[in-house]
């Protein structure tokens, strides 16, 4: 019955050990960016200013741990030597209603790159 015990409270400790820990930014609300598909509510463009001011802490996080932050992203590109690229549109994306049309160059958006090792290395955003 011990072993039991044990071996419940080392699994419970395995899986709460494996949850992502959310860098604490003030006045970043996670669920609302997650929420704003495409930037179409603009509660992106609010927030965009705080994740860029403080990109450092989102370095090294894995690409599972960003999804579990920010929500899954709007694009992604697979990119030369393992490399991959999320893409979180901010404004003027043509799935929003009554969005001017905007080239893809032209749109507003966060960038999180990827090293091959599946870490966050670099922050961007294009059109700020």
């Amino acid at each position: 019955m011990l072993r039991f015990f044990l071996k419940t409270a080392l699994s419970l400790s395995i899986l709460t050990s494996c949850e992502t820990t959310i860098p604490s930014i003030e006045g970043l609300d996670y669920k609302k960016w997650e929420l704003d598909k495409f930037g179409c509510n603009g509660d992106r463009m609010k927030m965009v200013r705080l994740i860029t001011e403080n990109k450092e802490k989102f370095f090294r996080y894995r690409q599972n741990q960003i999804i579990d932050i920010l929500g899954k992203p709007d694009n992604l590109t697979l990119y030369e030597r393992g490399q991959t690229i999320y893409f979180y549109y901010i404004m003027f994306h043509p799935n929003c209603s009554e969005v001017p049309y905007r080239a893809e160059e032209e749109r507003v958006k966060l960038e999180i790159r990827f090293d091959a090792l599946n870490r966050s290395k670099e922050i961007f955003v294009y059109n700020y």
